[in-house]
């Protein structure tokens, strides 16, 4: 059965990163050998996202490009990894511009290999 993590940050301010999204969470650390799936939007051009899986960054300061109030998990995938059981899992999102605020709905799922 998937675990599932339902993530929103509200008002990302400008130019901040924040702290480890899935600390605290079921999903800081995967729970079997199997994928991760990472969806998300954002309300507005401007906020990039680091997945890291254990010591290694799988995403990079890359752009969340889907822009919406809602998640399609057909059309905004950010991204899917294999990931060995007991890695430890990290998502950071950075605001990008010099003004406003950002909103960012993201879905993290981990589906057991079988």
């Amino acid at each position: 059965m998937p675990v599932v993590v339902n993530l929103r940050n509200d008002n990302l301010t400008a130019s901040t990163k924040t702290g480890n999204l899935l600390a605290n969470t079921d999903l800081n650390q995967m729970p079997f050998d199997g994928v991760l799936s990472v969806y998300g939007v954002s309300s507005a051009v401007g906020v990039n996202i680091e997945i890291g899986v254990g010591s290694e960054k799988v995403i990079t300061d890359r752009e969340i490009v889907f822009i919406g109030t809602s998640i399609d998990r057909s059309a905004h995938l950010i991204g899917e990894f294999a990931v060995a059981g007991g890695s430890n899992l990290s998502i950071f999102l950075r605001e990008t511009t010099a003004a406003g605020t950002i909103d960012v709905i993201q879905i993290v799922e981990a589906t057991e290999l079988e």
